[in-house]
């Protein structure tokens, strides 16, 4: 492991890159997600903001290297919320390619896409789906917010007093890459309440009827509809919830470095297994005769 000043590449020199190359690293995460409307608590750059801890967080277990936060993501259906920018998943996909092609010609062997959470994980799917395909060389794309549903973290939140979402999570990601702000209305963040549909009560159903199938084209109408998800500010195990959250983020990229030795294992086996049509080998019909 690499005893650097920073992991963060906008903040190193080239010859500190060089030199980590040299020590043996191959490591860069990639964190990224769209300036999104969520409300008057929840920043816009939550998605974003996840995906950068996390990353942070992985770097450090992993020996890895960060790029800076990437912003140039589709937001989905909040592109109606004032701030939001949302970008075509044909331009995230570009732009992710362009990124990952640049950083393996630099001698990256390990290029780890990092999301916040969805909708900026689908386009970020297809550019590790056509990267491969154009390649031969793996691209491991991973979402946080995934690693939210796994047993040792939902034992984690287990008895929260309020809904653990977006909100703390917000708070804690902004504490853990040092940008931490006051909540803006601290006694709203607090009060528990349930949360309402993200569509007008009139056509609910038939939106979620069709994503549950499948998919179809879909933006938010009210502030309400996508807003101030969950709580923060209450008091959680003897402790500040934000603070909780961070042992949250630091239990997830924990989870997560199996996987990424399975990355380097799986690029190790690619090597000894280059690309070839598939011949058949098990008899069928007459041939079993």
């Amino acid at each position: 492991m690499q005893n650097l000043i920073t992991r963060r590449m906008d903040e190193m020199t080239s010859r500190e890159v060089e030199q980590y190359f040299k020590n043996g690293g191959d490591l860069v995460l990639v964190p990224f997600g769209p300036a999104s409307g969520h409300g008057g608590n929840t920043s816009l750059g939550i998605h974003s903001h996840m995906a950068h801890a996390f990353s942070l967080l992985m770097a450090e277990k992993a020996d890895g290297l960060v790029y800076p936060p990437l912003y140039t993501c589709f937001s989905g259906a909040t592109r109606a919320y004032r701030g939001s920018a949302s970008f075509t998943i044909t331009e995230q996909v570009n732009i992710l390619k362009r990124i990952t092609g640049i950083y393996k010609a630099q001698g990256f062997r390990r290029v780890v896409l990092v999301a916040g959470t969805t909708p900026e994980n689908i386009a970020a799917q297809t550019a590790v789906r056509e990267y491969f395909d154009e390649t031969e060389d793996p691209v491991w794309m991973v979402v946080f917010a995934r690693l939210l549903e796994e047993p040792a973290i939902k034992e984690m939140i287990k008895g929260y007093p309020g809904h653990f979402g977006e909100l703390v999570l917000d708070q804690a990601a902004l504490k853990i890459i040092g940008r931490q702000r006051p909540i803006p209305y601290p006694g709203h963040a607090r009060k528990l309440r349930a949360e309402g549909p993200d569509q007008p009560a009139e056509i609910h159903p038939d939106i979620v009827k069709m994503r549950t199938w499948g998919m179809v084209g879909f933006r938010h109408h009210d502030e309400e509809n996508h807003s101030n998800h969950g709580n923060a500010g209450l008091t959680f195990k003897g402790m500040p919830d934000t603070d909780y959250a961070v042992k949250v983020f630091e239990k997830a990229a924990n989870l997560a470095l199996p996987a990424l030795q399975g990355y380097s294992r799986y690029l190790q086996w690619l090597k000894k297994h280059p690309f070839r049509y598939i011949t058949p080998t098990e008899r069928m019909g007459s041939e079993a005769k």
